[in-house]
């Protein structure tokens, strides 16, 4: 740790420690009360009735997409993965939203906009289709912000075909080729590649896109963290600071990076500091989940919602983070 802050010449900040769970006797009560499973759900009942309130219609399943509660479309090519859909659960997203997200990463999302000001900033690392900056678009618009950013970054070329079509398809961005494009109030960035230390080329494998767990590399492996045989291709890497060139505030910070997440984090740590407001980590694995725990509590962070990742610990995947079952999520605030 300290040889990290030595690196990055960033000092950290001494502060009172708080608490995360909210002053009330009625989650006091719900904290202390028996179970006998012991459910760790990671949000409270205040965190549902937020979510609530953003809930705006009922969700419905269309021949070719489907609308959320929130007003989000998603195109059901973006989500090949997903057979059957919970019209229920794609409402009002509890425990989570029955296809890809918990309810977690909603709630984050969400309260990240209720803490913004009148322009909202949304960036995502790891983007997919960009199922979060683009909920955070639809939401933003719905507030009527004057100015809305959206950024995103995905080293795949199918999927960075597909996150192009899914934020035209909300009315998002222009449908065109055009990376850096601007429609009404609402600035859109894409970066076709991965997050990186440095700029440089990176591995990626060739799988299908309903494939979402493949990770880069800086090496040509023929077998992945998972124990997978692979192809790859090369893409390019950018740096957060390239990320951010323009950007000098981020309200909301979505990284789901199959791994790397510790490593970028803590390479770009004073630079997040200084500009990201909310980050929502998807983990992927106990050893990243206390690495990432230590590093930004240390400097000034808030764990405000967390939950830990599931592991099969009888896997035969090579790897720690290969034996990761489903991804765990950490919601940091600055503030």
């Amino acid at each position: 740790m300290a040889l990290i802050q030595k690196i990055l010449g960033f000092v950290p900040t001494v502060r009172k420690p708080k608490s995360n769970v909210p002053k009330s006797s009625k989650i006091q009560d719900e904290l202390l009360k028996p179970s006998t499973q012991q459910i760790y759900r990671g949000y409270y009942d205040i965190d549902i009735e937020m979510l609530r309130k953003y809930v705006s219609e009922k969700a419905q399943i269309f021949e070719s997409f489907f609308v959320d509660g929130f007003g989000q479309r998603t195109l059901l090519e973006c989500v090949p993965f997903a057979s059957k859909f919970d019209l229920d659960r794609l409402t009002l997203p509890v425990p989570d939203d029955g296809f890809h997200a918990e309810a977690l990463e909603y709630i984050a999302l969400i309260d990240s906009i209720q803490r913004a000001g009148d322009s909202f900033c949304a960036v995502e690392l790891g983007a997919g289709w960009a199922p979060w900056i683009s909920l955070a678009g639809v939401l933003a618009r719905k507030k009527n912000l004057s100015k809305i950013r959206l950024v995103g970054v995905e080293a795949s070329p199918s999927r960075f075909e597909l996150m192009r079509r899914q934020l035209a398809f909300n009315k998002l961005r222009p449908d065109s080729k055009d990376n850096d494009t601007l429609l009404d109030n609402i600035h859109c960035k894409l970066f076709e590649g991965a997050a990186g230390i440095e700029l440089e080329w990176l591995y990626f494998p060739d799988v299908p896109v309903t494939d979402m767990g493949p990770a880069t590399s800086i090496e040509n492996c023929q077998v992945d963290y998972r124990g997978f045989q692979t192809k790859n291709i090369k893409v390019k890497a950018y740096t957060i600071r390239e990320i951010l060139v323009d950007v000098e505030t981020v309200d909301y910070l979505h990284i789901d990076i199959q791994g790397s997440e510790y490593e970028i984090i803590a390479a770009n740590l004073a630079l997040l500091t200084e500009r990201v407001d909310g980050m929502m980590i998807a983990t992927h694995s106990r050893v990243i989940e206390g690495k990432l725990i230590e590093l930004l509590y240390d400097n000034g962070w808030y764990l405000h919602r967390e939950k830990p990742c599931i592991v099969d610990w009888h896997s035969d995947a090579p790897t720690i983070t290969g034996m990761t079952t489903l991804d765990g999520c950490q919601y940091w605030r600055r503030c």
